[in-house]
């Protein structure tokens, strides 16, 4: 596809070469963004919560009908995945990058343990499971972020919001 995707929260995009893969309003939610660095294919998930709660549906994101879902960490990592090896990426040569995960309201609730740091941990286990390494991080903290992924090297720029 190459050129410019937007995502919304509980969605995800793949592509390759020149991509380049936006998202906004990144608070307690966490951004996944997986690579191969050597086949300038990957693809950015915006989700919004750890994991799914009861039994795992059986249908998993279909790339060719355009059902791109994202809305638990774990299963965003997996269809990632999935869908960066659909475009010929090398799942041994995948690397990771997570961005969001803040405590939106620590102010108001002292919540060390909110749903922002159950969103990173779930993705770091989906990750560590899938021998899928972090290259770079920015998580936690208080404020809000805006994320645009370029695929063709990998480079995630954030924009904090006040």
């Amino acid at each position: 596809m190459s050129g410019e995707i937007n995502i919304k929260t509980g969605e995800l995009a793949i592509d390759s070469k020149d991509g380049i893969i936006k998202t906004g309003s990144v608070g307690s939610c966490v951004v996944i963004a997986i690579y191969d660095r050597n086949d300038s294919v990957g693809g950015l998930a915006h989700a919004m919560l750890p994991h799914r709660r009861g039994k795992k549906e059986e249908k998993m994101t279909d790339f060719k009908s355009g059902n791109t879902s994202a809305k638990y960490a774990d299963e965003a990592v997996e269809n990632l995945v999935r869908g960066i090896k659909a475009k010929g990426g090398d799942e041994k040569k995948l690397v990771a990058k997570l961005v969001g995960g803040a405590s939106m309201f620590k102010k108001l609730t002292g919540d060390k343990h909110g749903i922002g740091a159950q969103n990173i941990e779930s993705a770091r286990e989906k990750l560590q499971s899938m021998g899928i390494e972090i290259d770079n991080e920015d998580t936690g903290g208080s404020s809000g972020k805006i994320v645009e992924f370029h695929v063709k090297n990998g480079m995630v720029q954030v924009n904090t919001t006040l």
